[in-house]
């Protein structure tokens, strides 16, 4: 049995741990909290808040693989306490592109709350969004709630980057880089930026010109027009190269853009949620 001399020691220690947080000094608090973990006398609940407490300060560190280690460290006995922590874990292994794991913690959580449900579901609606499963997007979407406040904004949201995904034009680096084969410039053009194309176009057409009236003047072996040629021959290859990862950079950077949106639209209802 503990004394009220310790029951009231360790209290302090815990709130100390919270005014600490409370002023952003988070390596204090990991300091106070470590302490007190590994104290004797320490009861199952107690050991539940610190890695909750912990859990939280790594994330707001963004150091999210310590986050979740103490995340999923948080028992059930604490059943409020415990649902914020998955819901936590799930998210940061879904922001380090850990779907699998994510999927697994959130289908594995058995709340009978009808708003953890929709939830939970929510956050797996973003992540097939995330991974491209547009069918497990649309099944899930199904059941998304249109009275429930709290989720109705970013379930609009997850449906508008659906949107931007399915009606996402796929163009092709191969495309872009033959069509700079037949006409220098055409690829950039193709991939969207078409001053570049036009410009390169221009330069190529230019340069074309002097390796003719070079081969005209002086003859295929002069001084002239090995130069000009290789210029051109520079020119035309770098333009094949560089319309293709024009393209799958273009492609890349509006894949990320919309994988940003999600994260951000995922993480808003979990913060609304449980603070």
């Amino acid at each position: 049995m503990f004394s009220a001399k310790g029951l009231a020691a360790q209290g302090n220690e815990m709130s100390f741990s919270r005014y600490l947080i409370e002023k952003k000094n988070y390596d204090e608090a990991i300091f106070v909290l470590n302490s007190r973990r590994y104290a004797t006398g320490l009861t199952s609940n107690e050991l539940d808040s610190i890695h909750f407490m912990l859990g939280n300060i790594y994330y707001s560190q963004q150091a999210l693989k310590n986050s979740i280690t103490h995340f999923d460290s948080v028992s059930t006995r604490l059943p409020m306490l415990h649902s914020e922590a998955v819901f936590f874990s799930a998210y940061n292994n879904t922001y380090l592109s850990s779907y699998s794991l994510a999927k697994e913690k959130l289908t594995g959580f058995h709340q009978p709350d009808t708003l953890f449900g929709q939830l939970r579901n929510f956050e797996l609606a973003g992540i097939a969004l995330l991974q491209r499963d547009l069918p497990s997007y649309d099944s899930l979407s199904k059941k998304f709630s249109p009275v429930n406040y709290t989720l109705d904004r970013q379930e609009s949201r997850l449906a508008e980057h659906h949107s931007r995904i399915l009606h996402q034009k796929k163009k092709s680096p191969e495309v872009a880089a033959l069509l700079s084969a037949i006409v220098p410039g055409a690829g950039k053009f193709y991939a969207g930026n078409k001053g570049v194309g036009i410009y390169t176009f221009l330069i190529a057409a230019v340069i074309g010109s002097q390796v003719w009236e070079s081969y005209q003047k002086d003859g295929p072996s002069s001084v002239r027009i090995i130069a000009y040629a290789t210029v051109f021959t520079s020119l035309y290859i770098g333009t094949i190269w560089g319309s293709a990862f024009t393209v799958k950079i273009k492609r890349d950077q509006l894949n990320e853009t919309i994988n940003n949106q999600i994260l951000i639209d995922m993480h808003i209802p979990i913060r609304t949620i449980f603070h």
